[in-house]
């Protein structure tokens, strides 16, 4: 190579780099969405290809549907747990009325009872109140400006959900009707062989059936346990309340607590204090912490990736990703895998492409 050739080249590739990263930039942002969509276009590739055959040869249609089951999926449960939620907070804010009116006049029978029966400390009870009813009033100001930033923050949130939601459903019905087009496109540019990009899909295809597999299967369990639960300390209905607990549970980032922190709460108002301890300390140990246990069971079993190895990523998506980090953790873990295999394989030439895969040895 020239120098003259060797200056061009390192000009390509510096001017490559720039429009990278400004194109990183740009799309920064939106990664994330099109990460989760492009997983679930993988998966539902096939049925959208038998759907689009099925409609005449129409793949926007079979595209639109699948979007609009998808919604629909996504929407229906969250609605749901929506609905009981503000059904048992309107219970709460009743009962909190309540107490709120009988409590000025508790204070005031308190505060005029106390020194008449021990007259001698009518001047420590005076100051006393002087020193407490300001710092009552300080804390239930500070108390409303909290609840009112939170509200908004709720709202925000809330806001950027939809926002997201609509994002998503938009990539993925792209991806759906396009994205044959969009793999031939950038085939040409691609480092693997097309035996490799096959094994890299299968093993993507077989981990985001595990993770998706994940939000009925851990919706349902939970369901379960908190019906023991809710049985045990005695909750009435517990059939309806696990039901609840069912649908709280396929709520991003709130999830199953959406379902049993209620029916502590309404055993804390009917008195019964020591269940509510006792149910509360059961949903966040058993009933929250069986998705742990579950999600890395089931990837085990439909993409023989290692349990523990499959909590550590479904642990270090959420820290990393948030909400989706179910998904893209094991997402980067099966490409990490596929990276390994390819790299024994293909570039140290152990074995033989026949060879049972690496990921599925520590699943024996």
């Amino acid at each position: 190579m020239t120098e003259k050739s060797r200056r061009d080249f390192i000009s390509l590739l510096v001017a490559l780099a720039l429009i990278l990263g400004l194109a990183f930039w740009v799309f920064r942002p939106f990664l994330l969405d099109f990460a989760v969509a492009s997983c679930i276009a993988l998966l539902l590739a096939p049925v959208q290809k038998r759907l689009a055959a099925a409609f005449g040869g129409r793949p926007g249609l079979a595209a639109a549907l699948l979007v609009l089951v998808t919604g629909l999926l996504i929407l229906l449960p969250v609605l749901s747990s929506l609905l009981i939620l503000v059904q048992q907070a309107t219970v709460f804010l009743d009962w909190l009325r309540t107490l709120s009116l009988s409590t000025p006049d508790a204070v005031q029978r308190f505060w005029h009872d106390l020194p008449q029966r021990f007259p001698g400390m009518r001047p420590w009870l005076q100051w006393l109140q002087a020193q407490v009813t300001p710092a009552f009033e300080d804390w239930f100001t500070q108390l409303s400006a909290g609840v009112s930033g939170m509200l908004q923050e709720v709202l925000g949130r809330i806001t950027q959900a939809v926002l997201d939601l609509g994002l998503f459903l938009l990539l993925l019905f792209f991806l759906l009707r396009d994205g044959a087009l969009l793999r031939g496109e950038l085939r040409p540019v691609s480092p693997f062989s097309e035996e490799q990009e096959r094994q890299i899909f299968e093993h993507l295809e077989r981990t985001v059936k595990g993770a998706l597999q994940a939000l009925i299967v851990v919706p349902v369990v939970q369901g379960i346990l908190a019906g023991v639960g809710f049985m045990i300390f005695g909750v009435p209905s517990p059939f309806v309340w696990g039901t609840a607990v069912i649908l709280a549970a396929t709520v991003p980032i709130l999830g199953s607590p959406l379902g049993w922190i209620p029916a502590c709460v309404y055993l804390f108002v009917h008195g019964s204090t020591g269940a509510a301890l006792g149910l509360a300390v059961y949903g966040l140990v058993v009933v929250s912490g069986s998705d742990n246990v579950v999600k890395p069971l089931l990837l085990r079993g439909t993409a023989r990736i290692h349990p523990l190895l499959g909590f550590l990523s479904i642990l270090g998506g959420l820290v990393a990703f948030g909400v989706f980090g179910f998904l893209i953790g094991p997402v980067v873990l099966s490409l990490v895998i596929s990276a390994l295999r390819i790299y024994k394989l293909d570039v140290l030439r152990r074995g033989t492409p026949s060879e049972p895969s690496a990921d599925a040895r520590p699943a024996a």
